[in-house]
């Protein structure tokens, strides 16, 4: 008999930021936190007896990013941090919660994006893009 899917939605998924008291905080009403961009360099070793195929050492580990986007609420607390985060160039600990106690994953980052749209057909928006620094703690 087959299993069945251990597939889920993102619905309930949540980013967070550590405060100045050590408090996990929510940033409020988004509605997307996607990771993006981590990759593993390689240094290419390929010698005069490595015959015909090309060989590869991995070097550095790159993190990625994580990027946001949901509804601006101008006068939300959490969406202001980020603003204070970006222009303080505050390295923050920050972690994405799954939904239904599926995990947390832990990482530092720092704001290196923060956008805001005021379309006249739809929704104001916030956006923006975390830059991890170091490694990815899943628990």
């Amino acid at each position: 008999m087959p299993f069945p899917s251990a597939a889920f939605a993102g619905r309930g998924t949540k980013l967070e930021v550590e405060d100045a008291s050590s408090n996990f905080i929510e940033i409020a009403e988004l509605k997307m936190v996607d990771f993006t961009g981590s990759k593993s360099d390689l240094a290419d070793v390929t010698n005069m007896d490595s015959g015909t195929f090309r060989e590869w050492l991995p070097t550095l580990i790159d993190s990625g990013d994580i990027s946001f986007n949901g509804n601006y609420i101008p006068s939300d607390t959490t969406q202001n941090l980020l603003t204070s985060l970006f222009n303080n160039q505050t390295r923050s600990n920050w972690r994405v919660v799954l939904p239904n106690s599926l995990g947390i994953i832990s990482f530092l980052a720092f704001v290196v994006a923060l956008d805001r749209a005021f379309p006249v057909d739809k929704e104001a928006t916030i956006s923006g893009k975390l830059k991890i620094t170091g490694g990815i703690t899943i628990s």
